[in-house]
């Protein structure tokens, strides 16, 4: 009886030490869960940020490296390779969760399975879910395996909310986005001058904005060849439902430019003919209005000449009148010299015609003399009355 006692007694303290064990096992097990399996919701403090969507958190005095779920943010590229558009904004992206969980802020994490042993959370803090504050500022975008269905619409609200407002990797104000690359494209494809050219020089100068736009819409054009709509890259999943709406406008616009600058290069061709007529034109009338200005130069020294020489032919007639009045003057003074001598003469023999012959008496008593007229070209000429009546005067006493 002592033995069955004894026997049952130690039964029981076996169940209740196996209880006991598995207790403890299960007590460890939970706790495991908590840190390891990742599906229970915890509390810890940010470290650091590192990049766009991965965060060092402190765990009750273990830092883990934790991915945000759901999301993928652009990434800066590693150094020596070229950026493309899945880095786009990883910066700003980085910055703008550096702002939203600065070092040492409370955070709370509910783990999530991740493939390949990835720890992903959805993180609370400041009462908001970082997760969808990523996609809503643009900085983010939703992943297409979501791991938890209720975030994974929030999230999709959330990149259409972005895309909407144009934030982030959907503004094209940004270059490095895709509507950023295309949009201000499109704008100066649609841009460009209206109304034909109105000499070939304004026709080269539109060619060349033209060319220059074509070139660009071109060149846009060839980033769409690098998207994937069905992908998994940050460009195929931020872009890829962007691209036919994209390509159609940009396809549209750079038709119409082409269009246009096929239609220019031709108005320059008739233009540059027309000028080329109208230049030959204005060098035949500058070549004729030459001749003119030379004939006509030449009629008016033809003129000059003959006007020269008339009134050469003036001066030597007015010459030749002056000399034959001088030479007509002279000879009349030297006929009226003769003329005075002559009466001179005559007076004279006149006188000493009619004086008698003096006697002694009377040749020593003076006599008046007779006053001799002046010889002056000033004097009257006497008349040939009075040469007449001098002479005949002693004959009549005779």
């Amino acid at each position: 009886m002592t033995q069955q006692r004894t026997a049952g007694r130690i039964s029981v303290l076996g169940i209740i030490a196996f209880v006991l064990l598995a207790a403890l096992l299960l007590t460890l097990a939970v706790l495991s869960a908590v840190k390891g399996v990742r599906t229970a919701q915890s509390y810890g403090n940010v470290v650091r940020v590192v990049d766009g969507h991965t965060i060092v958190v402190n765990m009750d005095g273990t830092e883990e490296t934790v991915t945000l779920a759901g999301v993928q943010a652009p990434l800066t590229a590693p150094e020596g390779k070229k950026t493309t558009l899945d880095n786009c904004l990883a910066e700003e992206s980085t910055a703008n969760l550096s702002g939203m969980l600065e070092s040492g802020d409370s955070i709370q994490v509910q783990y999530v399975d991740g493939p390949g042993g990835t720890r992903l959370v959805l993180a609370r803090s400041g009462g908001q879910v970082i997760n969808v504050v990523q996609v809503e500022a643009g900085l983010a975008v939703p992943v297409r395996d979501q791991p938890m269905k209720q975030l994974g619409a929030d999230l999709e609200e959330a990149q259409e909310t972005a895309r909407t407002e144009e934030a982030g990797l959907y503004s094209p104000s940004v270059d490095c986005t895709l509507p950023g690359r295309v949009a201000p494209v499109v704008d100066v494809l649609r841009g460009l001058p209206e109304g034909g050219p109105s000499s070939s020089a304004e026709a080269d100068e539109q060619i060349e904005a033209v060319a220059d736009a074509v070139e660009q819409g071109v060149t846009a054009e060839k980033v769409f060849a690098t998207i994937d709509p069905e992908g998994t890259s940050l460009s195929s999943l931020a872009w890829g439902e962007d691209v036919p709406q994209l390509r159609q406008r940009l396809d549209e616009a750079l038709t119409q430019a082409q269009t246009e600058l096929a239609s220019l290069q031709s108005t320059r061709g008739v233009l540059l003919t027309r000028e080329r007529e109208e230049a030959a034109r204005q060098r035949e009338e500058a070549r004729q209005a030459e001749l003119a200005r030379q004939a006509e130069a030449a009629r008016q020294a033809e003129l000059a000449r003959q006007e020269a020489a008339r009134q050469a032919e003036q001066a030597r007639q007015e010459a030749a009148r002056q000399e034959a009045a001088r030479q007509e003057a002279a000879r009349e003074d030297a006929r009226e010299d003769e003329r005075r001598r002559a009466e001179e003469e005559a007076r004279r023999k006149a006188e000493e015609s009619a004086s008698p012959t003096p006697s002694k008496s009377a040749s020593t008593s003076p006599s008046p003399s007779p006053s001799k007229p002046s010889s002056s070209s000033s004097s009257p000429r006497p008349s040939a009355d009075d040469d007449d009546e001098e002479s005949s005067g002693p004959a009549g006493e005779d």
